[in-house]
């Protein structure tokens, strides 16, 4: 590979990296920083697919067995 081909694929590199990951971090725009500004409703939107996600992972457990439904009371040996 020619030196002036490996020049411009490296800085063509740099420059992706600058505008698509630097620069948005530095104007705060980074979803990956704990910090992040997030739209409430957006939030609500995602518990409840988590919500969803854990009703319907319970369900299948219990279709599949993989959870005892004859569980003892309180007071009840097993």
């Amino acid at each position: 590979m020619p030196t002036w081909l490996a020049a411009v694929v490296a800085g063509a590199a740099i420059t992706a990296v600058y505008l698509f990951c630097m620069r948005p971090m530095r104007r705060g725009n980074c979803a990956m920083t704990g910090g992040s500004r997030q739209d409430p409703e957006l939030a609500r939107q995602i518990a409840d697919l988590r919500e969803e996600l854990r009703v319907l992972r319970a369900e299948d457990a219990l279709e599949s067995g993989q959870v005892r439904t004859d569980r003892p009371g309180p007071g009840k040996d097993v």
